[in-house]
């Protein structure tokens, strides 16, 4: 219980910010004594002694499920269950809460690099003018031999012509418009793989991208990395990449992979294991959840196939480290000018797979750094310590599980208290 000491110093930090009194209103009937009532709230949100409390307390139930449709479907009323964040996939973790009725958008000193196939400007676009949710792309890094000469470029403007030598492209498309559904208006940069016919864009396991990324981490402001395209790429024996990735997680940078979509440990398939970066205890690994009762998934809070670690192994890294909604979640699949709103879009449509589950994760720790900023007042990062302590606070299990992890992680718990983890550290 907090102190009266402390109650009016919260109180008076609180006051200006409706969100959690808004949360009292909405969320809670205050009891007879209003006083008592409110501090024992406070007290639940707030207190670190409390930290393994977990703050579900929602508009719907965890067992409140809304078909929405099968996988590939159209989103129904875009501007209702994208825009306002009204789909089963934002209301499940919270996210419709803290981004639609409290308006938290993601403020300017927060950066996400997406590491995917490639962009065409059409799909730039509507990434960053689409009515229902858009993103801030500030660049587009990409490689290419030039006159003999291997070159790594660096674009800020969509109509580069670059862009018009995409062969493959669709995948870095929906897995960022997954992210901005909840990331409203985050900065992202995006890392352009070389896939199948492209003739740009870096090799899977190129030291250059992890070079790139490192020396620029401080200018850009990159606090997050999501990745969720897998190849077969052994990391093991290139001990430069791997420092690399030490010297980003010195940097309090948070890496975040796709788990994958099969059955067995280690992404095993056809008889062989394929080491992706999962694998590797320096990233921070994502599965699915089942949010709803969907296609051939009947039961919610249980993985679906999208997720796919069953097995009972503990060798090597753990693997799954949460999971977010990916059965079923919506994304971009095509790009067009609306000649009525006189801006590029997009055509929602239901996607399932980590892929999607990790940019949603993405998003949530962009929330929290947010909210870090805003009880700080400053721009100063919290540690990746804190981001992970905030992240397993914000869990819906309070020990790991060798099929369920440590759950999925609720945005409006994560926002709430990365909000007063920043304005502890004032």
């Amino acid at each position: 219980m907090l102190c009266s000491n402390e109650y009016n110093k919260l109180k008076k930090y609180f006051k200006k910010k409706k969100i959690l009194f808004l949360i009292c209103k909405r969320d809670f009937k205050l009891r007879k004594e209003r006083y008592f009532s409110l501090c024992v709230i406070l007290s639940i949100i707030l207190s670190p002694i409390l930290c393994n409390n977990k703050l579900l307390f929602r508009k719907n139930d965890l067992n409140y499920a809304v078909p929405a449709g099968d996988m590939d479907d159209p989103v129904p009323n875009p501007a209702v269950n994208v825009g306002n964040l009204q789909d089963g996939a934002y209301t499940y973790t919270g996210a419709d809460i803290v981004v639609y009725d409290y308006g938290i958008h993601i403020d300017s000193y927060v950066t996400v690099v997406v590491i995917d196939d490639g962009l065409l400007k059409n799909e730039w676009k509507a990434l960053e003018q689409n009515p229902e949710a858009n993103v801030n792309i500030i660049g587009f890094v990409t490689n290419f031999t030039y006159g003999g000469e291997n070159c790594t470029e660096y674009i800020t403007n969509p109509n580069d012509s670059l862009l018009e030598y995409q062969e493959e492209h669709g995948h870095g498309y929906a897995v960022i418009s997954a992210l901005a559904a909840v990331a409203r208006d985050v900065k992202v940069i995006f890392i352009d793989l070389k896939i199948k016919n492209d003739i740009y864009g870096f090799e899977y396991g190129d030291y250059k991208i992890w070079d790139w990324i490192d020396n620029n981490q401080a200018s850009k402001d990159i606090d997050i990395i999501s990745w969720s395209w897998v190849m077969r790429e052994n990391f093991t024996e290139n001990t430069s990449i791997h420092q690399k990735w030490a010297s980003l997680l010195d940097k309090n940078v948070i890496m975040l992979t796709a788990a994958g979509n099969y059955y067995t440990y280690l992404n095993a398939r056809w008889g062989h294991e394929y080491k992706y970066q999962s694998y590797y205890s320096e990233w921070y690994s994502v599965g699915s959840i089942n949010h709803e009762t969907k296609g051939n998934y009947e039961y919610k809070d249980y993985k679906s196939a999208f997720s796919a670690w069953y097995e009972a192994s503990t060798e090597g890294n753990h693997i799954v480290n949460w999971l977010e909604p990916g059965n079923g979640i919506p994304i971009l699949n095509d790009s067009y000018y609306d000649t009525q709103e006189q801006c590029w879009r997009g055509e929602w449509i239901y996607g399932v797979g980590t892929s999607f589950s990790t940019p949603y994760l993405a998003a949530i720790v962009a929330l929290i750094i947010t909210g870090y900023h805003a009880g700080l007042t400053s721009s100063t990062d919290p540690s990746l310590q804190k981001v992970i302590e905030i992240l397993l606070y914000a869990s819906s299990r309070d020990t790991f599980d060798q099929q369920m992890r440590y759950g999925y992680v609720d945005a409006y718990s994560a926002y709430g208290k990365a909000y007063y983890e920043g304005v502890l550290a004032r």
